[in-house]
């Protein structure tokens, strides 16, 4: 199937969208499904999604929705609709998969697990995603996307040009996103904390076709924006489930009814995962967080005075964890000395400096530079935090 049949064919095959309760009270699927992180997929699994995506690629699927984010790309970015429609549209490439064969689930990258040198991350290897283009036309030769020919929005060779000659530099710590997911008490707050900082990272760092509007075609794009959704779910777990506000796509205020570009459903069809058509579950959520897990708070709670994770990590500060460690008496202030002992022992790494969002990147989605460099900043801030503590972080 060609691009152009896609375009005349979508709405036909109901592409555009889907059958679905919009009040706030849907329904509660009679099945959900878990997407797992990628690299805990099974060989069977992998191997399944790996036939999917060539399948999908050979009718133009890739085409189709790198068509659709491009066409859509001022709408969904730098507003409150960013994480709603990305939710949506990264559903919408799973239903497609789904359509090949109904064992298809969209994994994701935890992408913090990799942050200090991404570069080396197993996921950016032959035997998975690939890795960088090749010098010269940046041309992916190895991975589940090797030598693939894209079509949009011209005839070129699917590329990669990962930053820093290659090597490319340090993303968010689990630290950092573990303090937006406690601090950001609205929307308005958490979108850009989120967008300005992991999102663009990751997309300017991989580079090549995830550089640019028409991203979808590189695969790792919709690993990311599962992630992220991941992210956001925790965020709407610890006391956010339907928490939207902030600016709506194409100026004044969102709300729950607000409608998601291109889909034309309203926001609240896809904010709460287990009802209505968001039949998924993530593997992390909420028995455990494979990156942002509980042995954080305990050195967290062990490195920082009471005040300052107080404001960095306000939920860790009222936890359990951090009442013993802040009130140690008699055995249990031994336990906790032991604890902290062995921590300290550990070789002392500190945090690096996330690289920053691109003058670039930054004029491509209009955003605010002040605003930008403000979100950068407190992120920095907070890493001179952890370092001048001497927090081992145990990633």
């Amino acid at each position: 199937m060609k691009f152009s049949s896609i375009l005349m064919s979508a709405a036909a095959i109901g592409l555009s969208a889907v059958g679905i309760n919009a009040q706030q009270n849907q329904p509660a699927c009679s099945s959900v499904y878990t997407r797992k992180e990628l690299l805990s997929l099974t060989s069977s699994e992998w191997n399944l999604v790996k036939a999917i995506l060539a399948a999908m690629q050979r009718d133009g699927w890739y085409n189709w929705f790198a068509y659709l984010h491009n066409q859509w790309f001022s709408q969904i970015h730098g507003n409150s609709q960013f994480f709603p429609f990305h939710r949506r549209f990264v559903y919408e490439w799973e239903r497609v998969g789904k359509m090949y064969n109904a064992g298809y689930i969209q994994p994701y990258w935890d992408e913090m697990r990799d942050y200090r040198n991404p570069a080396s991350s197993q996921v950016l290897t032959a035997n998975w995603v690939g890795g960088n283009g090749r010098s010269g036309d940046r041309c992916v030769t190895n991975g589940v996307q090797a030598n693939w020919q894209m079509t949009y929005p011209s005839n070129h060779c699917f590329r990669r040009d990962f930053s820093n000659n290659g090597a490319m530099s340090s993303w968010y710590s689990p630290e950092t996103i573990q303090n937006f997911i406690q601090s950001d008490t609205t929307m308005t707050q958490f979108r850009p904390d989120m967008e300005y900082t992991l999102h663009g990272v990751v997309h300017i760092q991989v580079g090549g076709d995830m550089y640019q509007a028409y991203s979808p075609n590189d695969w790792i794009f919709m690993l990311h924006h599962a992630n992220l959704d991941r992210l956001w779910w925790q965020w709407q777990q610890n006391g956010h489930l339907w928490t939207m506000d902030g600016p709506n796509a194409g100026g004044g205020s969102i709300s729950l009814d607000s409608s998601m570009p291109y889909f034309n459903e309203p926001v609240r069809s896809v904010m709460q995962l287990g009802y209505g058509s968001m039949c998924f579950q993530y593997a992390s959520n909420p028995i455990s967080r494979r990156s942002l897990d509980p042995n954080m708070d305990e050195r967290l709670a062990a490195a920082l005075p009471k005040d300052v994770l107080a404001k960095w990590f306000p939920d860790t500060a009222k936890s359990e964890i951090a009442n013993i460690t802040n009130h140690v008496v008699s055995a249990v202030g031994n336990v906790i000395a032991e604890v902290t002992e062995s921590l300290n022992a550990e070789p002392f790494r500190p945090i690096p400096y996330p690289a920053a969002i691109t003058d670039g990147w930054i004029k491509m989605h209009n955003f605010n530079p002040a605003e930008v460099r403000k979100v950068e900043k407190r992120s920095r801030d907070l890493i001179d935090v952890l370092n001048k503590a001497k927090y081992r972080s145990p990633y």
